[in-house]
């Protein structure tokens, strides 16, 4: 018993491996971010101001603590006591007053860095130096008075700390300055801790430094794009570090030193005040807690301070913060919360900040932690979108860029650290794109190859097509090739004419010059006796080879009812059909007149009718051109359609060089044009 054979395994196709060119793109649109963030843009620093800005405002936080509170020298007081700067015996009633309100602490958020103008004892110099008067008070025994001392004294009588100012340009010569530093400031603070280096300062007069025996710099430095997220703690001057006023104010009014972390502590550099240890960045720098908008302390008119008209006390336990918040003295800045803080309510949130100990930090590995977030992220979107398309990758991108913002903000709520989630949401951007965009160019070209293939397939069939039917008239070798070219020569001549200009695009003339070869398929249904007749056929043979028209009509009609209406088989059945029909209505096999011959129908017919004169055939010699010319021209009108046979006068060349390029081996030839 014969075996049965078994069938064949089924065909495996291998697993389609991510392209290449797609991977290393990704790898490398990855790495150009990961290099951007390390020394990023001013551009992408803004950008993630805001991004921190917005945290800031969403995540919930305390009040405002009730420990700072601003003398504020508003308009109600330089309304009432003239404009600044007022002389300094006022300044120090004012003090004097703060003082006994029972403040642990007062610092000054202005420099007095000249002399008192108004100071008597300086105006009776000055008169008498310039106009050689001398002033004198009405009593011989009491001396001028100088509003500097009476400055000194009052400062020396309470806790008080003068501010002053750091200057970044060169420094000044000759000035001599009385400051505060940290003392003494930690070996080798250059290696993790790098304050910034300030060569100037405006300083307070000595004397009235000397009385306060506390001070601090009151320099804010806004962001690159102007506001205010956070304060310098700590300055070096000369060799020593300074601290802000902020810092120096809590020292003082907690009795405790100011203590500053080796490089090397765990955490990075810090320092402790009062109890209260605070991380610092590089720079000795911190981030403040701002807790909303401007004026969320407790604001004490200076007028009011002054008058008396404060309560008893409400200082108490307190650290004040002498300084101004009109608006004609410049001491607004922008913050995360509103665009007009006051200056002296910056040292008040900062101040706050460290007291209740919910400090924002970005740690100095927070950019390394960013750009691994990125590197991964990248990772992923290149293994992921490499193997799939932009509709598969879209939630990836979407989830994924979710994922870090809420990851990001997560972290920032609970815990205070700040890491951006712009990184790897740029690599995962970035890679959705560069990779959607190289793929798409991939598909596109594996597109083209296809459809390339594709035509190739179609002209393959079509070819095949013809074939099949000249195996039965092999008398008309050439006649395919020759057709197809005198049809695109017409429709190529026609392209410009208004009748034809709608009909004759591009698309379409490569489809004619393609399917005109199938003009005679219906020949394969003519029986032999008939379509190798040698003689003339008979009215009843004749009948029969005019079928061949509808033969190949319903061929052809069989296929494009599978492929649709809408497929190129179309044009083929209008070649097929109506090549045979004339311009007056004569012509087979349905009679059309006109426009209602289709174009195709049209070129094909003055093509078919020019070949079979110009060729030699079993039952006639080849004609020459001219003569084929003449007898085509009769039929202007008539037989063909007048524009197109106008087109074919005007192309004469053309086709007698088609003629002779494809001309039938063996069988003589195209003929050559008549003496």
């Amino acid at each position: 018993m014969a075996r049965r054979p078994q069938p064949d395994p089924p065909v495996r196709l291998p697993r389609r491996r991510a392209p290449w060119r797609v991977v290393v793109a990704g790898a490398a649109c990855t790495l150009l971010i990961a290099a951007a963030g390390w020394r990023p843009p001013r551009a992408l620093e803004n950008i993630e101001g805001r991004v921190y800005d917005l945290y800031l405002r969403a995540a919930s936080h305390r009040p405002p603590g009730r420990v700072p509170a601003i003398v504020d020298i508003d308009e109600e007081s330089l309304a009432r006591y003239g404009q600044w700067p007022w002389p300094r015996y006022r300044i120090a009633q004012l003090l004097d007053r703060v003082r006994e309100l029972g403040a642990d602490a007062v610092a000054l958020d202005m420099v007095f860095a000249e002399p008192d103008r108004t100071s008597l004892s300086l105006v009776a110099r000055e008169i008498e130096r310039d106009i050689g008067r001398t002033v004198r008070l009405a009593d011989p025994g009491t001396a001028l008075p100088d509003n500097d001392r009476i400055l000194a004294e009052a400062l020396g009588r309470g806790p008080f700390v003068l501010g002053y100012a750091f200057g970044f340009g060169a420094a000044a010569p000759g000035r001599e300055c009385v400051l505060h530093p940290v003392a003494p400031a930690p070996e080798g603070s250059g290696g993790g801790l790098r304050p910034a280096r300030a060569p100037s300062v405006v300083c307070n007069l000595p004397e009235l430094a000397r009385a306060a025996g506390a001070s601090g710099f009151f320099n804010v430095a806004p962001d690159s794009d102007g506001t205010v997220r956070g304060v310098p703690l700590l300055m070096e001057h000369r060799g020593e570090i300074f601290p802000s006023l902020a810092l120096a104010a809590l020292a003082r009014a907690r009795g405790g030193a100011i203590a500053i972390s080796g490089p090397s502590a765990p955490g990075g550099p810090r320092l402790t005040v009062g109890g209260r240890t605070v991380p610092l960045d590089a720079r000795g720098g911190m981030l403040v807690r701002f807790r909303g908008p401007g004026r969320g302390y407790e604001y004490l008119s200076a007028a009011a301070v002054l008058e008396r008209r404060v309560p008893a006390g409400a200082l108490a336990g307190r650290i004040a913060i002498v300084g101004t918040s009109a608006a004609g003295l410049k001491e607004l800045r922008a913050t995360p919360f509103d665009p007009v803080y006051p200056g002296p309510e910056i040292h008040a949130a900062a101040i706050d900040t460290i007291l209740q100990g919910d400090l924002p930090r970005r740690p100095a590995a927070a950019r390394g932690w960013e750009l691994l977030a990125a590197l991964l992220a990248g990772a992923v979107a290149t293994a992921v979108f490499s193997r799939s398309g932009a509709v598969a990758g879209l939630p990836l991108l979407v989830l994924g860029s979710a994922g870090a913002w809420a990851a990001s903000f997560w972290l920032f709520s609970r815990t205070g650290v700040f890491l951006s989630p712009l990184l790897p949401q740029a690599a995962l951007a970035a890679g959705f794109g560069l990779l959607s965009f190289l793929r798409f160019r991939l598909s596109e070209r594996e597109a083209a190859d296809f459809a390339r293939k594709l035509s190739l397939t179609q002209e393959v069939i079509i070819q095949s097509m013809a074939a099949l039917a000249e195996t039965r008239d092999n008398e008309t070798g050439g006649h395919i090739q020759r057709t197809r070219h005198y049809v695109k020569a017409l429709a190529e001549s026609l392209r410009g004419h208004p009748r034809f200009h709608d009909a004759l695009d591009e698309d379409t003339i490569d489809l004619f010059f393609r399917l005109a070869p199938l003009h005679d398929i219906g020949k394969v249904g003519v029986r032999d006796h008939v379509l190798l007749k040698r003689d003339r056929l008979t009215s009843e043979e004749f009948e029969e080879m005019k079928r061949h028209t509808v033969y190949g009509d319903d061929t052809l009609q069989i296929a494009e009812r599978r492929l649709g209406d809408d497929s190129f088989l179309r044009i083929a059945r209008e070649f097929a059909l109506t090549h045979q029909e004339k311009w007056d209505g004569s012509g087979y096999p349905n009679g059309l007149k006109g426009e209602q011959i289709p174009v195709a129908g049209r070129l094909m017919a003055v093509a078919d009718v020019y070949d079979a004169l110009v060729s030699r055939r079993a039952y006639k010699e080849p004609m020459p051109h001219e003569r084929a010319a003449a007898i085509l021209a009769e039929g202007r009108g008539t037989h063909f359609d007048p524009d197109v046979l106008d087109a074919f006068l005007a192309n004469q060349q053309r086709f007698r060089e088609i003629a002779a390029r494809f001309a039938d081996a063996g069988r003589g030839g195209a003929p050559p044009a008549a003496p």
